[in-house]
């Protein structure tokens, strides 16, 4: 099992997948505590101590290229579902949410978040609904793509720091106890997207499938009583056939 705990636990802001790695680098550097949000006045308040898990499972590897700000770039990536085990993925203000969600796994541009592993939770834009984008070192992606390659790594888990919103009643709540994560506002006041900054990520072989169950035996259907009686005739006659054979052989004699 492949596992990585990055060194800095110190929250840091992530971007989608179409930013330029000078936004990458931007955006690593602010705080989580600045991102656009309802605040406690709207009874929404950030939890920095509890951690926001997903875990991913069918990953799948994706090569290709695509054109970003003009340029053709290179669009590697690994797909998978991903589900929250536990809690809830909302947006401030809407009724809509989710328990499971796309997640794309990308390699960060080469000096951009050196050393952290980054995390961007979003709704919308080029994915009609939740949607999640890892951002890995180049050295961390290339080892979950070979253990992967190898059938090593069917199963993922993140555990990370982020900039999602709770009901202040949840803030405090036991991690036993579900939450409803939300998503929050923008200046326009639509959706924006949750960054954080992840503080365990590991991997590991998929079970192996369940041996499929052999279907039961079909039971013979119960005899009704004119078979019983039908059989029970058929043997009288070969009983009499036998006593006449006999009584034959007797008179013979």
């Amino acid at each position: 099992m492949g596992s990585m705990t990055p060194a800095s636990t110190t929250p840091a802001s992530t971007t989608p997948a179409s930013a330029t790695p000078s936004f990458l680098q931007r955006a690593a550097a602010k705080d989580m505590a600045k991102d656009a949000g309802p605040g406690e006045a709207g009874g929404l308040v950030q939890a920095p101590g509890r951690r926001f898990v997903l875990e991913a499972t069918g990953l799948e590897a994706r090569a290709g290229f695509s054109l970003r700000d003009g340029a053709l770039s290179n669009d590697s990536r690994i797909a998978a579902h991903a589900r929250l085990p536990l809690d809830t993925l909302g947006r401030d203000g809407l009724l809509d949410t989710a328990g499971e969600l796309p997640l794309a796994i990308r390699p960060l541009p080469e000096g951009g978040a050196a050393g952290r592993i980054l995390l961007v939770l979003a709704h919308g834009g080029q994915e009609p609904d939740f949607h999640a984008t890892l951002w890995l070192p180049p050295e961390v992606f290339a080892v979950l793509t070979r253990d992967l390659h190898a059938g090593r790594a069917g199963r993922l888990t993140v555990s990370a720091t982020t900039s999602l919103w709770l009901d202040a009643a949840e803030r405090d709540a036991p991690a036993s106890r579900a939450v409803a994560w939300k998503l929050g506002r923008d200046d326009e006041r639509g959706t924006a997207p949750a960054r954080g900054l992840v503080e365990r990520i590991e991997w590991s072989a998929a079970p192996p499938a369940p041996a499929p169950i052999a279907p039961p035996a079909p039971e013979d259907p119960e005899e009704t009583v004119a078979e019983a009686v039908g059989r029970l005739n058929w043997s009288l006659k070969q009983i009499v056939l036998v006593l006449i054979f006999l009584m034959i052989i007797a008179a013979l004699k």
